[in-house]
């Protein structure tokens, strides 16, 4: 009787936690598209942090292409020698590479940025109107993952099959009260 117990209560809070986790799954999926629809230009951001995908190996070893850098908004003039940040060219790419000067005339900063596999530093300096902010840390090969989520299989993967699962342990759960009230009518 107790071993029937323990397997019911492990199954409730199996359950409890899947719900759990697809409910949060749900609330950031949703988060990330609506900040997506409502600013197409930017990449989505939570509490100031930005997420990249690492597209070249101009940082290696510090990070490759394929991994994530997490990105801070930052002020620049929080912004020191030897600060790995993210900036925006005017056509829209977003680099990523290593402060190794700066650079102050009058009221306005430039940042001499170099890719840390570069021989030699970046050809047109920073401004800070063009900083987005400075990396905070990395996840290796995440870049990939998300690359696999944005494709139409990966939101079958993340999206579809976590919700056929949740409805197809409700249905269980639903059919095995009704098996029980009819086996419990049974017997009287």
């Amino acid at each position: 009787m107790t071993q029937r117990k323990t397997t019911s209560s492990f199954k409730k809070t199996a359950a409890v936690c899947f719900r759990t986790l697809f409910i949060i799954l749900i609330i950031l999926v949703a988060f990330f598209v609506i900040q997506m629809v409502l600013h197409p230009d930017k990449p989505p951001s939570f509490f100031g942090y930005q997420p990249y995908t690492v597209l070249s190996n101009s940082m290696k070893p510090t990070f490759a292409a394929g991994d994530m850098i997490i990105v801070k908004k930052t002020s620049p003039s929080d912004i020191q020698v030897d600060d790995v940040i993210t900036s925006r060219e005017p056509g829209g790419k977003y680099i990523t590479h290593r402060v190794v000067d700066i650079m102050k005339e009058r009221d306005r900063v430039a940042f001499i940025t170099k890719g840390d596999n570069n021989n030699v530093v970046d050809e047109k300096a920073v401004t800070s109107r063009a900083i987005i902010g400075k990396q905070m840390f990395s996840l290796p090969k995440a870049g990939f993952v998300v690359k696999l989520f944005s494709s139409p299989i990966g939101f079958a993967v993340l999206v579809i099959l976590p919700l056929i699962g949740y409805l197809c342990l409700e249905l269980y759960e639903r059919l095995k009260k009704t098996d029980k009230k009819a086996e419990t009518g049974n017997e009287l």
